[in-house]
Formats: structure tokens, sequence, C-alpha cells
């Protein structure tokens, strides 16, 4: 006994089967009519539409050459102030221009480069001289320069403004056209080919061949587009008519063979789609979206024994897999850009030993010593990338007692923690730079006026949140705002933030992510240096 599940299906099935054959067979006849003719406009439109770009990277370029024109002719420049003006604009413009160059009316043209020469027998200089066009553009010729395929745009100079300056002659390679053109041919005012993509038949044959190449193109469809910036200038693209009617007999077959395969399986997908197919699909596609939006701890249901259930496993695997790797490389890239930390303080507390040693004696060599053992054995010890709050403290304190020393006279300090944070895992090396920062930023430009300097760790809720104050010298309004810019978009810029302030910033959002890192404040003449961490309990 047939079920009434099967009998719907079988119905459903055979419904969609005759609706889509009759559909194929209206296809069928309608793309006879419509498909070529389209195919036409199609193609007609894609050469336009090249023709339409080469003639905006004219104008462009006419636009440009009018500008300097009309300054030229406005201000009434001479040779010499012209050519300074187009050795600026050359510099902006390298990719565009070959070379600009000015020409006097007994037609010599002249650069700040080279020696001048004359273009008086130039084509494109008598067509200038014959007519009342504001420019004209060569047919293509190579450049004296580096033999490179170029045209030149001569533009006249209107009203004159004298003897020496009477045209702007501006050299553009023609590679940007053919770039544009691609596989399509461009034929300039004198119908020479500029760029030739015919058919290797055609584009070997000889003047003595033209009536076998009538014969060839009689099965061709020429398509063309005027450069109407360059008069004369025009885009042909020759399309066999077979192409043209090609993708008729190709879609009728495809859409034929589509046709009897989406026929087949859509009887069978119809009873297993929903609960087989569909419906676990459609959690994974979930799961895979929760990872798409960060959520590390979601995963594919593993309970099913098919090939979905093995999709799930294969991609929880890779989860494990890319996660383990980004820890990895997180761990790499912290240990990398803590590598690049300059030991450069080992040399200005040698140098200050060796000025305690020779002016007061030996009695507090002792103590800066073992400030400086402190430093480097917590700096640079064990080499692992977190330590607990409080070694960073003791590190950055030996970097300030050694500091207090050299600078007694004008800076002293104090430390704040909370308590229960000091076993608190932080990033190694992150306070001494900025603690440097505010020495020689802050406190030391002002010479002899007593400062402090103090270093506070708090929790702020969900944060840890450290901050390195200083009463020095304040940072202006601009300076300020270009510092946090580049904290923000976490950039090295060496004219807005020393090296030390990037790092830090740079590894606290490579370890906890970047809503985390370093912000600098300055009011009321205190300037703040504010670590966030995310804190949390495990």
């Amino acid at each position: 006994m047939i079920s009434i599940q099967r009998k719907i299906t079988i119905y459903a099935g055979s419904c969609f089967l005759l609706l889509f054959l009759a559909l194929l067979a209206a296809i069928y006849m309608e793309m006879n009519h419509t498909v070529v003719p389209l195919n036409k406009s199609l193609t007609q439109q894609v050469v336009n539409a090249r023709s339409d770009q080469i003639n905006y990277w004219f104008d462009q370029r006419i636009v440009e050459i009018e500008m300097l024109a009309s300054l030229a002719s406005d201000h009434q420049w001479t040779r010499d102030t012209l050519l300074e003006e187009i050795n600026k604009f050359e510099a902006k413009k390298q990719e565009e221009y070959e070379s600009i160059r000015v020409v006097d009316r007994k037609a010599n043209s002249w650069s700040s480069y080279d020696q001048p020469f004359s273009i008086l027998n130039r084509a494109y200089y008598h067509r200038m001289i014959e007519s009342n066009a504001s420019y004209v553009v060569s047919n293509p010729i190579l450049s004296r320069a580096n033999g490179a395929e170029i045209v030149v745009i001569l533009y006249r100079i209107e009203p004159s403004v004298n003897e020496e300056v009477a045209y702007i002659a501006a050299a553009v390679s023609i590679q940007k056209m053919k770039e544009i053109a691609q596989d399509i041919s461009l034929y300039d005012r004198s119908g020479q080919l500029i760029v030739d993509c015919r058919p290797a038949e055609h584009a070997s044959t000889d003047a003595g061949q033209e009536d076998s190449i009538s014969l060839a193109r009689k099965d061709v469809s020429v398509f063309e587009a005027p450069i109407e910036r360059v008069p004369g200038w025009k885009l042909v693209l020759e399309v066999p008519s077979s192409e043209l009617s090609l993708a008729i007999v190709k879609t009728q077959r495809t859409a034929l063979l589509v046709g009897i395969l989406i026929g087949g399986v859509f009887i069978v997908l119809l009873t297993l789609l929903a609960s087989s197919i569909i419906r676990p699909i459609q959690s994974l596609r979930r799961v895979m979206r929760n990872v798409q939006e960060g959520d590390q701890r979601v995963r594919a249901d593993e309970s099913r024994a098919d090939e979905i259930g093995d999709l799930g496993r294969s991609f929880n695997e890779m989860l494990v897999q890319m996660y383990r790797s980004e820890q990895e490389k997180k761990e790499i890239e912290l240990r990398l850009v803590h590598e690049q930390i300059k030991p450069h303080f080992l040399y200005n507390t040698l140098d200050t030993i060796q000025w305690m040693a020779r002016d007061y004696g030996a009695d507090n060599v002792v103590g800066m010593v073992e400030a400086l053992s402190t430093y480097f054995r917590l700096g640079l010890g064990a080499g692992e990338p977190f330590i607990p709050l409080e070694q960073e403290l003791e590190h950055v304190e030996s970097y300030l007692h050694i500091q207090s020393v050299r600078y007694e006279e004008i800076m002293e300090y104090e430390m704040e923690c909370e308590e229960g944070l000091l076993s608190y895992p932080v990033i190694r090396f992150m306070l001494q730079p900025l603690v440097e920062n505010a020495i020689y930023h802050g406190i030391k430009p002002l010479g002899d006026r007593r400062s402090f300097i103090r270093i506070a760790a708090e929790r702020v809720e969900n944060q840890l949140v450290i901050k390195v104050e200083n009463n020095g010298m304040m940072i202006p309004a601009e300076k300020l705002a270009k510092i946090n810019q580049a904290l923000r978009m976490d950039v090295y810029d060496s004219s807005a933030t020393g090296f030390g302030l990037y790092s830090v910033n740079h590894r606290i959002r490579l370890a906890y992510g970047e809503r985390y890192g370093l912000e600098v404040s300055s009011l009321d003449q205190v300037t703040r240096m504010i670590l966030h961490i995310p804190f949390e309990e495990e």
C-alpha cells in the first residue's frame, strides 16, 4: 500500500517535471529570437563602456593641462616659472605623464631636464597650427627618453603669454589605454592600430590580401565606439557570429541537463530533505554563525552517526586546531614584540654609576647596582610573557629607584596597589616604558622643578586599571589627540608615539583583544597613562 506521503511526493514531482519541461520548451523557442540581439547589445555596451573609460582618462589629462595653461595665461608666467610649476605637477602625477614640456612660438620644446628640440616637422604640430582647436593629440610615437610608446597632447595657451610660452606638450604613455582596452582593438585617427586584438590570421595579413579579409569577415560582427575627447580615435571589436549564437546551444544543453537532474533529484529529496538534511544543516549553520560572531565556546552536535555528524566532528576539530594556532600565534607575537624592546636604559644606568663613582665616591654604588640587578633580573629573566603584578611593580620600582638617584632633586615617586591584585598575572615589561616616557618627556624637560610620578593599580568593575601619573610637562591637545588615535588604531607612528608606548599597547591588544590597551590624558596639570586589562577570577 502506497503511503500518502509517497503519493504526494510522486504527484508533486510529476507536476514539477511537467512544468519544467514546458518552461524549457518555451525558453528554447524564445532564446532563438532574443539571445543573439541581446548578446550584440551587451557586447556594444562593453565596447561603449571601455570607450567611456578611455575618454574619461583623456578628459582628466586634458583638464589638468588646461588648468596649467589657464594659470600660465592668467598670471603671465615666464617659461622658467611655468616649467617650475610643471615640475611640481609632474612630481604628483608621475604615473600618468612621461613628460610635460613648454613649446614656444618657434616650435621649440623646452624642459628643465634636457636640451630643447624642435617639433616643427611633427604632424600633430601642423594640425594644431592649421586648426582652431584648443588641443590636438598625436598618433603613437616612441619617447626620446626611454623608447616607450606615447601620445602627445599639445594644448594651446590662450590668450598667449609671450613668445616663449605658446603651448604645453604633455606626453602620456599609451600603456594605460591598452590596459583599459584589453581585448578590444584601438585605432587612432590615421587608422593605425594602437591595441591589436584581432585574430592572428587577420593581424598577420598584409595589404595584398584585402579580398581574403573581406571574405573572412562576412561572418564577423563589428562593434565600434568613438573616443570623443580624441577625434578620429575609436575602439573596434570583431566577434565571429558563431560565438554570438554559441551561448544558445550551450544554454539549451545545460538547461536540459539541469532539468533532468533536478526532476530526478527533486522527487528523492522531498522525502528526506526536512528530517535528514535541512534541520541538521541549519543547526550546523547556526553554530558556524556563532563562531563567526566570536563565540569560542560553541560546538557542533556530534551525536549523529551520518555524514552530517562527521562534518560536525570535523568542524569541532578544526575549531580546536584554529584556536590553538591563534593562541600560539599570539604567544609568538608577544615574544617577538618583547624582544624588540631595546635595553638602551642599560647604557644610561652605567653612565650614571660612572658619574656617581667619580663625583661622590662609592658609597651609593652598591644600592645602584643592586637596583640595576633587580631591574634586569625581573625584566630579562625567564622570558615568560606573563608575570604576577607584584613582580611587575617590583621591576618598575627598581627602575624608579635608579632614576630617583640620578634625578634626586627633581623627582619623587609613590606606588599604590589595591589589596588582592598583587598575584594577578599581567604582561611582562609594560610599566617601565610608561615610567620612562613620563620621566624623559614630562619631568626632565622642566629642568629644576620638582615633580612626582605616581603608579596606582585598582580593579574597576571587570577590569584591572593601572595608572601612571606625573605632574610634569603637559601634552598639547593636538599632540594628545594624535597619540590616542595611533593607540586606538594600533599603528606605530614615530611622530605620535615612541616605540615603548606602541609596544605596551600592541602587546595588551594582542593578548586580550581590541577592547583593551593604553590611553593617555593630560588634564589639570597631570598627565595620565592608563592601562585597561580584563580582570577574570579564574
